[in-house]
């Protein structure tokens, strides 16, 4: 007969209520890793399309390429995206931020997500 009394039945929930809880917190690591990614990869594109001479706002360009990046890419993984961009005239250098939230698998819990590219400026030199 068993003497143990049902304890390797409480032993194993307590163990698979642990690795559940690891597996989401590795889940969720994961997917606010994704959405710094998509958030990174667009401030990247928008800088790389507002740097080079255009004939529109440097900031507009850079902005619209960064937000149209997202909008194919990002689905519903970054959410709430707010994309800015700015020159400074002095330095010569635009800066793109993107800003988002990632997808959280604990409701209630916002995961948010800013990365950011800067580079010179190209200008056409007379």
């Amino acid at each position: 007969m068993d003497e143990r009394g049902g304890s390797a039945s409480v032993e194993m929930a307590l163990l698979w209520g642990v690795l559940m809880m690891l597996i989401f917190a590795v889940v969720q690591v994961a997917l606010v890793f994704y959405a710094g990614q998509l958030a990174l990869t667009a401030a990247q594109d928008g800088l790389r399309s507002g740097r080079y001479f255009t004939t529109e706002s440097v900031t507009e360009a850079a902005s619209r390429d960064a937000g149209e990046f997202l909008r194919r890419a990002s689905g519903s993984v970054l959410t709430g995206v707010d994309v800015s961009a700015s020159v400074d005239d002095g330095a010569g250098l635009l800066r793109v931020r993107v800003t988002g939230t990632a997808l959280s698998l604990v409701p209630g819990v916002p995961m948010k997500v800013t990365r950011e590219a800067v580079g010179g400026l190209e200008r056409v030199a007379q």
